[in-house]
């Protein structure tokens, strides 16, 4: 079993983009009466930022999870 990550510079931009649309969200949608969207929107975009900044920094840190299947064949048996 393995772990795929991301390379730290995308993971970073990943977070920059999710920072941008957090800011965008509060300054476009929040500043008329906060709805329903609006805290949505603001919990999608700390979830980006976190999720990138764990998959970038964390040790066991990865966004896909992948398992070996070796079977005898594969083995040349």
């Amino acid at each position: 079993m393995g772990r795929i990550r991301p390379s730290k510079p995308a993971a970073i931009f990943g977070a920059l983009f999710g920072a941008a649309i957090l800011v965008y969200g509060v300054v476009q949608i929040g500043s008329k009466a906060p709805s329903g969207f609006f805290w949505l929107w603001l919990v999608a975009g700390i979830a980006i930022i976190v999720f990138n900044l764990w998959a970038a920094f964390a040790k066991r840190g990865a966004v896909q999870v992948y398992e070996e299947d070796r079977t005898s064949d594969d083995r040349g048996r």
